[in-house]
């Protein structure tokens, strides 16, 4: 199995609330880590949107990550060739095993669909691709039922710190501490038990391939 993975999200930030601390485990287990965000997000509400691009660069540092922003247009992304062809070309260059972008069809943000639908029909494509996963939106959302979890107890300093650098975004209430730590513990209960102590942390995803070898 190839270890590199590929998180592919429409925005700076994304990736880090959705699944940094499987990004991180994956790190530590000896995978090359890559994040393609296609656009700068600059056209956040927040008035320091400018400062997204080097906080991204801050926050893929804290787990030695590769990271491309793309220049697509933040709030304008779409679904069209050029941007079918560029997480293409993102796929070709990083050989992933595993992919993981937004989850679709939830009424989330228009990019994420965007961007989680071009990735998921290009990863679908690509013979090397053992693994698709969709993350949960960053706002809570009763269309999105998990069904595959990953336990970041020991990661959650790195999510945290890796949050921590966008500072642009800090006033968004799903980008708070307690709030991540709130959401983390929640799927803890769901992946293992009720009773699980509120130091367990993990993330969840919506499976959307898994392909078993056991050569």
């Amino acid at each position: 199995i190839g270890k590199s993975v590929l998180a592919v999200f429409a925005h700076p930030d994304d990736a880090e609330l959705g699944c940094y601390g499987t990004l991180a485990s994956l790190r530590e287990a000896g995978f090359d880590v890559h994040i393609l965000s296609l656009t700068s997000g600059s056209n956040s509400s927040s008035p320091h949107a400018a400062w997204r691009t080097a906080e991204a660069k801050e926050s893929a540092a804290v787990i030695d990550a590769d990271l491309v922003i793309e220049n697509f247009v933040d709030g304008e992304l779409e679904l069209k060739r050029e941007t079918y062809a560029c997480v293409a070309v993102h796929l070709g260059r990083t050989n992933p095993s595993i992919v993981i972008t937004h989850h679709v069809e939830v009424q989330d943000h228009q990019d994420h669909e965007t961007a989680g639908r071009a990735a998921l029909t290009m990863a679908g494509r690509s013979a090397g691709v053992r693994l698709i996963l969709e993350t949960e939106p960053p706002l809570m959302n009763n269309l999105f039922c998990p069904n595959f979890y990953v336990d970041i107890t020991a990661f959650m300093g790195r999510k945290l710190a890796a949050v921590s650098q966008y500072v642009s975004e800090r006033d968004k209430p799903y980008a708070a501490e307690q709030a991540i730590r709130d959401r983390a513990t929640w799927w803890a209960r769901q992946a293992e038990t009720h009773e699980v102590s509120d130091t367990r942390y993990y993330e969840a995803f919506r499976l959307r391939k898994a392909k078993l070898d056991l050569r």
